[in-house]
């Protein structure tokens, strides 16, 4: 495997990881355990303003090559690996949700497992606006043969309303398509990226969550400046990521998709479980939410692959 390659899967594994961290102590203060103090709103704003900015700019990375493809092969590509894994883990898991509905924090079910092919609900909504993204860019370059800088203004356009856009899955669409395109031109600025410097990245990004967190901003600024917080969290990650070289990491990265489908279940499932046991403790419920969280997916992908079922469920 190539270095470029090891670099993803190692920002995958990063993102990921904070995807259920984030889940987790959404979940923790959800259900009371960890108050609306200080530390949990910084901890909050520092994980959302990044993670999922992210997937969409990782997922550009791989747009380069997809849209070459013929149309059929391209959009059956992407409803294999989107669409069929968003329907049948939204319903598993609002099936799981539902005979849990007494002990989960939303009360979510099989009502939103219904809604699914015009809703997404919970972490599901990635997979159901990517795929809508990805058609999107397809059309773009290969139906109305736009350049690059021509898309890249779109989205930047697009990007600035998108607060304004609150019907169906609009805003957030058009809100992550340019990190989207950000990411389709990373493949081409291999000089860039090894000029990240990993200490100034982690500078930048604090001092850019700092001022996002802390200084009142009209709603339109408030989201500008998001731009630059997640631009400035994406490029530290990158920078750790080509530093960093471990074989568990990369694996984890390689199975973030499976995590991320199924992560909610075992995190949600540890925290409801150790309260039924009377363990409340935060610091017992954050590591075995994220430990689970993580390792929960992974051993059932192992499963599914002794079972030869993956291929379905993937």
């Amino acid at each position: 495997m190539n270095r470029r390659i090891e670099w993803i899967d190692i920002a995958k594994a990063i993102g990921i990881i904070l995807v259920v961290y984030g889940h987790v102590i959404l979940g923790v203060h959800d259900a009371g355990l960890w108050g609306n103090t200080l530390n949990y709103k910084l901890q909050h704003s520092f994980v959302y303003t990044t993670h999922m900015p992210l997937f969409f700019f990782l997922s550009g990375i791989f747009a380069v090559k997809w849209v070459t493809r013929l149309p059929q092969k391209a959009i059956w590509q992407k409803i294999r690996t989107l669409l069929i894994p968003y329907f049948i883990w939204g319903f598993i898991q609002a099936g799981i949700m539902q005979i849990f509905s007494s002990s989960t924090n939303n009360g979510q079910g099989l009502i939103n497992a219904l809604q699914l092919p015009f809703l997404p609900y919970a972490q599901f909504w990635f997979l159901y606006d990517l795929f809508f993204i990805f058609i999107f860019y397809y059309i773009l370059v290969n139906g109305l043969k736009l350049p690059f800088k021509w898309i890249f203004s779109l989205a930047i356009l697009l990007f600035l309303v998108s607060p304004l856009l609150k019907y169906w899955e609009l805003w957030r669409i058009f809100y992550h398509f340019i990190f989207f395109i950000l990411g389709t031109k990373v493949l081409n600025s291999g000089k860039m990226i090894n000029s990240i410097n990993p200490i100034i990245s982690l500078i930048v990004f604090v001092l850019m969550n700092l001022l996002y967190f802390f200084i009142p901003l009209p709603f339109m600024a408030k989201n500008l400046l998001s731009f630059f917080v997640a631009l400035s969290g994406i490029l530290l990650i990158i920078s750790i990521s080509r530093y960093l070289n471990s074989t568990i990491v990369m694996y984890i990265g390689q199975n973030s998709m499976v995590i991320y489908l199924m992560h909610l279940i075992f995190a949600a499932g540890t925290r409801i479980c150790l309260l039924k046991i009377g363990i409340d403790n935060l610091t017992i419920q954050i590591i075995l939410g994220l430990s689970i969280g993580l390792m929960g997916p992974i051993i059932t992908l192992i499963c599914t692959k002794y079972l030869r079922i993956d291929k379905i469920l993937f």
